[in-house]
Order: structure tokens, then C-alpha cells, then sequence
């Protein structure tokens, strides 16, 4: 019985490693494509976010948002459209207005906004 338990634990513990590694290694590549999608000539800003505050910026053009912190959501609103929830990285190709919103009541957001020249 305790053999066949053991078996049973380590059938279900060997594949962890691997999954973790390959969720992490292509997470990275997911992060770092993202920020190559404005091109080469690009300005970046970065926004400190406290909780329950939002921000609005102007945007034109393709456009990174990239989303730092303990938690990782942040809520969006592109020309005062309809809220959308984002999660680490966000890809627009838009023009107009661009609220970042973080609905969180504890922990403070660091936005990264990479926008093509």
C-alpha cells in the first residue's frame, strides 16, 4: 500500500519541475517579443499607479503596456470605451485616449508605456 503511494506521489511530483520551467521560459519570450512589437524608434514612460487611481495619457500609434507589481492586473480604457482587464502585457495599435486604471486597495502598479516615435 505505501509503494503504491509513493509511486503514485512521485507520478504526480516529476512533472512540476518541468512545467514550471517551460511556463517561465515561455512567459520570458512572450515579455520580450511584446516589447519588440513598437519597432526600434520608441519613447518610454513609466507611471507609478497608487491604489484606487487611474491615469489617463494620449497614445497614437502602435503602443506597449507593460504592468510591474505585486499584482499583476490593471484595468484599461481606450477612448472611453468599455473596461478591459489586462495582465502583465498588452499590445494597441490605436489613437486617442488611454486610461490605466488600478483597481487594487492595497498594493500600487508600476506601468510601463513603450509607444512608437
Amino acid at each position: 500500500m505505501i509503494q503504491s503511494f509513493q509511486l503514485f506521489a512521485l507520478i504526480l511530483i516529476i512533472p512540476l519541475p518541468i512545467l514550471s520551467y517551460l511556463w517561465f521560459r515561455y512567459y520570458n519570450i512572450i515579455i520580450t517579443e511584446g516589447k519588440k512589437y513598437v519597432g526600434e524608434k520608441y519613447t518610454e514612460e513609466e507611471i507609478l499607479l497608487l491604489p484606487s487611481s487611474s491615469k489617463k495619457v494620449k497614445i497614437s500609434g502602435k503602443t506597449v503596456i507593460i504592468v510591474n507589481g505585486v499584482n499583476a492586473w490593471i484595468t484599461i480604457r481606450v477612448n472611453g470605451g468599455p473596461k478591459q482587464k489586462v495582465f502583465k502585457i498588452r499590445l494597441l495599435n490605436s489613437s486617442g485616449e488611454l486610461e490605466l486604471i488600478n483597481e487594487s486597495k492595497v498594493f500600487q502598479l508600476k506601468v510601463i508605456l513603450r509607444r512608437s516615435a
